[in-house]
């Protein structure tokens, strides 16, 4: 771990981790909302928070596998990267950082098909970030998980 990462974890160790799950019902097909989401390198066209993401290498089948993303808080832009797992027949994505990364950013959707023009989005979210829970909490509006499928499901709305 450098120097700085060990700066930045003695720093967050009194902030406890923020940590939600959100379900929501989703216009489209959970095949096409599983597709959309995957596509990780263009999340920072539905996700308000995140200013870029990059990938850094994708998987056999060309999904994006480790992104590193730039999100803006209120007094904080933040850099991390995560690792993407993908599960077609599950339609889930799984993502996290390393363990020894001083930004801990661990997540989950699900999308479960209600009807040929509808599906169930659960969604899952932990964040422990050198930044004041009252900040990410007033950045989110209290629920970041919610903020999240809130921004994915306007995109959905808009561009589907």
């Amino acid at each position: 771990m450098n120097a700085t990462a060990e700066l930045l974890r003695a720093a967050t160790l009194d902030l406890p981790p923020v940590s939600t799950e959100v379900a929501t019902t989703l216009p489209v097909r959970a095949e096409v909302a599983f597709e959309v989401f995957a596509d990780a390198g263009e999340t920072p066209r539905w996700l308000s928070v995140v200013q870029s993401a990059r990938v850094l290498s994708r998987t056999a089948d060309g999904r994006p596998l480790q992104v590193s993303f730039r999100a803006n808080f209120e007094r904080a832009t933040l850099g991390y990267m995560v690792t993407y797992d993908y599960r077609p027949a599950d339609l889930t994505v799984r993502w996290s950082t390393d363990d020894g990364s001083a930004i801990r950013v661990d997540g989950e959707a699900r999308f479960a098909p209600l009807s040929p023009r509808a599906c169930l989005m659960t969604y899952r979210l932990a964040l422990e970030l050198p930044v004041s829970r009252a900040q990410i909490e007033r950045h989110y509006d209290g629920h970041a998980a919610s903020a999240v499928v809130g921004d994915f499901r306007e995109h959905l709305r808009r561009y589907i």
